[in-house]
């Protein structure tokens, strides 16, 4: 995302020939998004639960991203299987492989470095690399950095773990023009209350579905490190879908904006 990619050359430049894939499961509510935005929603038979698209709520749900098993998978009988990084646990694309089923593993970096790529790469698989390339092309338009606002925000899973940088939240921070405060730390960490005063958040979001370990919106504003940061005194602490800020997709541009939003 720093740097200008060769969006056109990605959509063609494969030493696999373009297939149309009949029966597409895809393992991860990432690549679920991408197969939605290209129109290919009919073609999906298998989803794992997380891939909340209305279009997609014919097919059958495989399981979990974070916990998946091959069964589910290899009894709908795919012809293509396509997820991201998110897929767990290791080594399910080899088991997935070993069982004789295509399978392609896109957007392996969490920060979004290469996710117009894998955007373009499911383009190649379903026969639309044409569209996979202006999806990309609008989607890294979109999430350039924006002009520093000088906002910290601190964006936590549960309340404990934060992102920092090489994340998706990281990425959609810079994207609003924000300063991530945990960028001191690398990926996902838990951050103790020393920590969590230091960084002087402007705006602190938490992941809704999990309240019942920060406790609830109220809960959270009362710790000590919340309520005497800026963000506390001004009453920007929030609830979010954890898709929204803590993973990259293709309504990351809008969710991006939101974050901008949400300092004012």
């Amino acid at each position: 995302m720093r740097r200008k990619l060769a969006i056109a050359s990605l959509a063609v430049a494969t030493s696999l020939p373009t297939l149309a894939a009949e029966r597409i499961v895809v393992l991860t509510p990432d690549v679920a998004d991408i197969v939605v935005a290209l129109k290919a929603e009919k073609e999906v038979i298998g989803r794992d639960q997380m891939a909340k698209n209305p279009e997609l709520a014919s097919a059958k749900v495989i399981g979990l991203s974070r916990s998946l098993t091959v069964e589910p998978i290899t009894a709908l009988k795919p012809t293509l299987v396509i997820g991201s990084g998110m897929a767990q646990p290791p080594g399910i694309y080899a088991k997935l492989k070993q069982v004789g089923l295509r399978t392609e593993e896109i957007a392996q970096h969490e920060d979004g470095r290469d996710y117009i790529a894998g955007m373009c790469r499911i383009g190649e698989l379903i026969g639309k690399p044409q569209q996979a390339a202006q999806l990309a092309e609008r989607w890294q338009a979109a999430m350039q950095p924006a002009k520093q606002t000088g906002i910290r925000y601190l964006l936590s899973y549960d309340g404990r773990q934060v992102a920092g940088r090489n994340t998706a939240g990281d990425a959609l921070i810079r994207a609003a023009g924000g300063i991530n405060a945990a960028a001191n730390i690398d990926g996902f960490k838990q951050l103790n209350r020393e920590a969590w005063l230091t960084a002087k958040p402007d705006v602190v979001i938490v992941a809704s579905h999990t309240k019942p370990v920060y406790g609830g919106l109220a809960a959270l504003k009362a710790r000590t490190e919340v309520a005497t940061s800026p963000a506390g005194k001004s009453g920007k602490v929030f609830e979010l879908p954890a898709n929204q800020f803590l993973r990259l997709g293709t309504d990351s541009p809008s969710n991006a904006r939101r974050l901008a939003e949400l300092a004012r």
